[in-house]
């Protein structure tokens, strides 16, 4: 009894000892991202396009991965303010800058991924323009999808909405537990002009489709029953 007790002890202390020694998104920035932007610029100058994209995923995978998301506060549509810790759910986090082009057929899967992962997970779009911008952009995205946006003229934002900005760059795609552990990052499909908007749009589906699928089993929220996207 006695050594089970001690046992119980230990467990707790070393999980406790885990979650505190766990980082946060920027502070994982702040340890790793210097030597990948080194290694990524001699890349690019040679040029290895193949292995930016490789350094990159070593970067998400190896280095940031398993971070802590930090909070940051921005706003609706409607001006009110809105912050990570107001979400219950686990939430999957678009960046999007307002004078780029999304990848076509990119809305219509998000809208039907929504539509039928909306109960366990938010969708979340975050925006980089003003107000009228976001708007404008964001009037055909389902109701289950959450709309939020950064004006920079405004000149009020935290560190950390300064990272997801300009340290990865836009556009991307987080995947965050309801603990705000980070799950996955992957870059956003772009948007090419001459591929069909059918395949465009089963690629795009796809792509989320993974990683909400990745997220929610992570959150323990798959049933015994996967969930089946047709």
């Amino acid at each position: 009894m006695r050594k089970l007790l001690l046992l119980l002890v230990f467990t707790a202390i070393s999980n406790l000892t885990a979650q505190n020694s766990q980082m946060f998104f920027s502070e994982a920035l702040d340890a790793h991202l210097p030597s990948y932007l080194l290694q990524a610029e001699e890349a690019i100058r040679n040029p290895e396009q193949d292995k930016v994209k490789v350094l990159f995923d070593n970067l998400v995978e190896d280095k940031l991965v398993g971070s802590l998301m930090n909070n940051f506060k921005v706003k609706t549509t409607s001006k009110k303010s809105k912050s990570l810790a107001d979400y219950n759910k686990p939430v999957m986090l678009l960046t999007y800058s307002s004078w780029r082009i999304s990848s076509k057929g990119e809305q219509a899967a998000l809208n039907e991924l929504a539509n039928q992962y909306g109960d366990d997970v938010a969708i979340v779009l975050l925006f980089w323009g003003d107000v009228k911008q976001v708007k404008k952009l964001s009037k055909d995205y389902d109701r289950n999808i959450d709309i939020l946006y950064v004006d920079d003229s405004e000149n009020n934002y935290s560190l950390v909405i300064k990272n997801l900005k300009h340290s990865l760059g836009l556009p991307l795609a987080y995947t965050i537990t309801s603990e705000k552990e980070i799950i996955d990052i992957k870059r956003r499909l772009s948007n090419k002009l001459s591929q069909d908007q059918a395949l465009s749009t089963t690629n795009n589906f796809e792509l989320y489709k993974g990683m909400l699928t990745e997220l929610l089993y992570n959150q323990q929220l798959l049933s015994d029953d996967p969930i089946v996207i047709n």
